[in-house]
């Protein structure tokens, strides 16, 4: 595939102008195929000689039409559950604009990877992180977020929900019934390539924690673990 994907935001639909970030890749392409479901519509996309598939948030387009966006986030073997279908790759935008002019929005960020996608690799064995600082409740993971940073920890709790491999991760839901909803600190989540993960189990986690990480497209962590191990 000739398209480069990155990071990059993209931009409110209906509004147009240059775009304000030079770094910022835009694309124009003609829709081959639309569908709408859940909040979203799946575009494929013909540029030049490349065709894509790209998600945006629910909006009308016709077989045809030129449309024009900025890149967001690349996900790979990306399952859309409500489709029941699997895509290889997928670029995740937040707006589309109609026609050749691309959208635009003051806070615009760029696009970080420059480079074209990477095919998807075989699973890899679980990185080798040495013992555990101790064993906390979620909660008790948000409270010292600061001082855990960048160390090995355990947590114990049920499985609330597995996303699986976005960005070449499964990534688990933990609950303990510890913390709340209203104070966002019931749950963490759990970057894995371990399989066989599934919702309701009972395990003790084992990974690095990190804060404020941030994946693009809304994917924003005060606190995520990673390279997680699971003992249930």
């Amino acid at each position: 595939m000739l398209l480069l994907f990155g990071s990059g935001q993209v931009y409110a639909y209906g509004k147009t102008g240059a775009a304000p970030n030079r770094d910022a890749i835009p694309h124009t392409g003609s829709v081959l195929e639309a569908i709408s479901t859940a909040g979203y519509t799946y575009i494929r996309v013909e540029e030049s000689s490349s065709v894509y598939w790209i998600a945006v948030p629910e909006t009308q387009v016709e077989v045809g039409e030129k449309i024009s966006f900025y890149e967001q986030m690349l996900m790979e073997n990306f399952t859309s559950k409500t489709l029941n279908r699997t895509f290889d790759r997928i670029l995740f935008v937040e707006a589309i604009s109609k026609g050749e002019a691309l959208p635009t929005k003051a806070h615009a960020q760029p696009s970080k990877n420059k480079q074209p996608p990477k095919p998807i690799a075989a699973p890899q064995p679980p990185v080798e992180l040495g013992d555990p600082v101790g064993r906390y409740t979620v909660e008790q993971v948000f409270e010292k977020k600061q001082e855990l940073s960048g160390r090995v920890i355990e947590v114990k709790g049920k499985v609330s929900k597995v996303s699986s491999q976005i960005m070449g991760r499964d990534w688990v839901h933990l609950e303990d019934g510890t913390g709340s909803k209203q104070a966002k600190n019931h749950k963490i989540i759990l970057r894995t390539t371990q399989a066989g993960i599934g919702v309701g189990d009972e395990v003790v986690a084992k990974g690095m924690l990190f804060t404020n990480k941030d994946f693009g497209y809304g994917y924003f962590y005060p606190v995520i673990l990673e390279d997680v191990v699971f003992n249930k």
